[in-house]
């Protein structure tokens, strides 16, 4: 869990430039970057130590709903345009619908309930 955490710190802390960051909503948008490398790095962790080898569709779809979640801080703090907005808020919604489908019908839900 803390090896985690801090390779994606590390990884945050070359890429990110933080003498740039002068406003909450500029911290958020960095916050929500970093939850994101957060993420990546336990799908990646997982499907290299599983026994499974594959990659969860629950933590791919986690982590496209926080990039469009940080894609709509971008664009409110840029110019504030209501269609691109409102756009982004269908595709989270239609993620979460995927999200909680793909709970439902997960490979490992489904192969414990045959048995």
């Amino acid at each position: 869990m803390y090896i985690k955490f801090f390779i994606a710190l590390f990884l945050l802390l070359l890429v990110k430039d933080f003498s740039a960051i002068n406003s909450f909503s500029k911290l958020a948008v960095v916050l929500l970057e970093f939850i994101i490398i957060l993420e990546l790095i336990r799908m990646l962790i997982g499907f290299l130590f599983s026994d499974e080898n594959r990659i969860k569709l629950r933590f791919m779809i986690d982590s496209t709903i926080v990039f469009f979640i940080r894609d709509i801080m971008l664009i409110v703090n840029d110019k504030f345009d209501i269609q691109k907005i409102v756009s982004l808020l269908g595709v989270i919604g239609v993620l979460f619908i995927f999200r909680i489908l793909s709970m439902k019908y997960s490979p490992s839900i489904m192969e414990k309930s045959k048995n």
